[in-house]
């Protein structure tokens, strides 16, 4: 993003807060522009401390990263912009420093701070910074008349607009929560902003300006969104105004729809399928529901995640699941594991549960004619979860091992 873009998203998210808390940031609305190109103006090394202390005498607090941190700026982050489960403690500094300013009632400090976010936004949103510039080059090479082209800089110089952002949504009941689900939230913005790549070097290189604005004004009103949500969360976590409502809301997390941070599959299978098992093999092959067996000898559909332990060809006997966890925040795992009911013919699995890398949970054999059982891991302040299940029939039914996990959620 360029300096006006930055400016674009905090402004555009500032305006779309309700009206009670834009109130009381009112006098704060000549600082948007400026706040959210801060780390821009203060990470400069090619301007000395002295100079930065003339445009904000406090600009260390909200551009530097406080001691104990892999990082001292913005910049300078060690982790790869796309890891965003290792980035935060980003989130957690800023909003722990934002929710505390909202409680001292310095306004200036919180609208800083959430500038400081609102840039990181709008960079992890931009298609010049979660896109190989070189990749870029090889898919979409610029035309003759525009050798000079560059893929970082002339895509950030192309400015859009702030389009219409929807009421912002509470992230969470605390500081961890928060910056765990942001962590997600961010990776997902990323992977809907690479849509807008391509279109938009495919106007700029036809030359149509008015056009290449328009395609860049998706990752700008999408960095606004994130802004907004951050900003409306941090107000609320300050003011402890959470209803009953909105933490029965926040008591369970289900694992169905969110994506794991990292996961291994068998590569023709394509990954865990929602509420349902891929017939196999699965070239064209339908996905059929999830149903388990219960004891009663009913076959039920179950809400959940359709897995296939891997071939074995390259690698071990098995799929899984990684999750990163909030601290502290959730207390137990529950599913219900077995094998579905109606595409399992002589398939067989072992389905496994890990805390922090140590085994805790091992269902034994499984095979069709089991019926589901449920299962309530405690997580005792771990930090990672995997779910993972093996082939136990040595490749023998390989297109048949058809596990489930039914119902996955962490609990708080």
């Amino acid at each position: 993003m360029n300096k006006q873009a930055h400016a674009n998203i905090m402004v555009g998210a500032f305006e779309a807060l309700p009206q009670e808390f834009r109130a009381t940031l009112e006098l704060m609305k000549g600082l948007l522009p400026s706040v959210g190109n801060y780390p821009d103006l203060f990470d400069n090394p090619t301007v000395s401390d002295e100079e930065k202390s003339k445009i904000d005498s406090a600009w260390k607090r909200f551009c530097i990263f406080p001691k104990g941190m892999d990082a001292t700026n913005l910049h300078s982050w060690p982790h790869p912009i796309a890891e965003q489960a290792k980035s935060r403690p980003i989130s957690r500094h800023w909003l722990s420093q934002a929710i505390e300013a909202s409680r001292q009632g310095d306004r200036e400090a919180f609208i800083k701070f959430i500038g400081c976010f609102s840039h990181w936004f709008g960079d992890l949103t931009q298609s010049a910074h979660i896109l190989d510039s070189q990749l870029l080059a090889e898919l979409i090479p610029a035309p003759p008349t525009m050798s000079g082209f560059h893929y970082h800089t002339d895509l950030e110089a192309v400015t859009g607009a702030c389009g219409t952002l929807r009421q912002p949504h509470l992230l969470g009941l605390n500081v961890e929560e928060v910056s765990w689900r942001q962590a997600a939230i961010n990776t997902e913005a990323m992977r809907e902003c690479r849509r807008y790549i391509i279109p938009l070097l495919q106007a700029i290189f036809d030359g149509k300006k008015a056009e290449a604005e328009l395609r860049a004004e998706p990752p700008v009103t999408k960095a606004a969104q994130l802004t907004l949500d951050i900003m409306y969360t941090a107000l609320r976590l300050a003011a402890e105004d959470i209803s009953p409502s909105e933490r029965q809301a926040f008591a369970t997390v289900d694992l169905r729809l969110w994506k794991a941070d990292s996961e291994i599959h068998d590569l023709v299978y394509g990954g865990a399928i929602l509420d349902g098992n891929r017939s196999t093999p699965p070239a064209g092959a339908p996905v059929m529901a999830g149903k388990l067996l219960f004891p009663n000898g009913e076959k039920r559909a179950v809400p959940g995640l359709g897995v296939l332990p891997h071939s074995g060809m390259n690698g071990p006997r098995n799929c899984w699941m990684r999750y990163n966890l909030p601290v502290g925040v959730f207390s137990r795992f529950d599913a219900m594991i077995g094998m579905n009911a109606e595409l399992t013919r002589e398939g067989a699995a072992d389905f496994i549960v890990s805390i922090d890398g140590r085994e805790v949970f091992r269902s034994g054999r499984r095979t069709v004619k089991d019926p589901a059982t449920p299962i309530s891991i405690k997580l005792d302040g771990a930090n990672e979860l995997t779910l993972k299940v093996e082939d136990v029939n040595d490749a023998k039914t390989f297109w048949n091992n058809h596990a489930y996990w039914g119902e996955p959620k962490l609990v708080k």
